[in-house]
């Protein structure tokens, strides 16, 4: 399983705006580091009223030159967000949106026992999926900074779009580092690679 703790501000831009930030960001670092891609993030809520967990699940399904799937649970506290992650297969996120979650029971990954506990007990059900058209930007260090040029969420069949046409959301996001010693106290947790920063 994978954990990531950082701090989040986010505003809207105009998409001008948003151009000459890329520009300044692409002058600043040389590298190639941009990222571009789809997500799709399924959004699972809880359906007992008491219930009273800042925890928020979802299955992710994030599409650029190839598809990766993967479970997340976000905790958020002010503007510190700590996120557990924990890849599946394509065909296991099929499952859990088909509401086949019987297999989970008795995974060796913490995450998808984790969630099929929640199901279990507390009602976790499917609510919405969203949608992000995103950008990541290295910035400095372990800092990104996230551009999501389009946001929506699916209602039955349509989708509404959360951003007006010349909006563009703009999140700055800067690591939270965890000790390695506490990170070793804590079974199956590892650090963060590069690859998770960007969802």
């Amino acid at each position: 399983m994978k954990y990531l703790t950082y701090y989040e501000n986010n505003e809207i831009i105009s998409t001008k705006d948003y151009k000459e930030a890329v520009d300044k960001l692409k002058m600043k670092n040389k590298k190639d580091t941009v990222q571009k891609y789809i997500l799709h993030k399924y959004a699972f809520t809880f359906c007992l009223e008491e219930v009273e967990d800042s925890s928020q699940y979802y299955l992710c399904r994030k599409q650029s030159d190839s598809i990766q799937f993967y479970l997340e649970k976000k905790s958020v506290q002010g503007n510190l967000i700590s996120k557990q992650r924990e890849e599946i297969r394509e065909e296991e996120g099929e499952q859990i949106l088909r509401g086949e979650i019987q297999w989970m029971k008795d995974d060796e990954r913490t995450l998808v026992r984790d969630f099929y506990l929640q199901s279990m007990l507390n009602e976790l059900k499917y609510s919405h999926m969203m949608e992000f058209v995103r950008e990541i930007y290295h910035y400095d260090k372990q800092d990104y900074v996230v551009f999501d040029k389009a946001i929506r969420r699916q209602v039955d069949q349509y989708f509404l779009e959360c951003l007006f046409e010349d909006d563009v959301k703009v999140s700055v996001r800067r690591a939270k580092t965890i000790p390695r010693y506490i990170l070793n106290m804590l079974s199956n947790i590892e650090p963060v690679t590069e690859q998770w920063v960007y969802a």
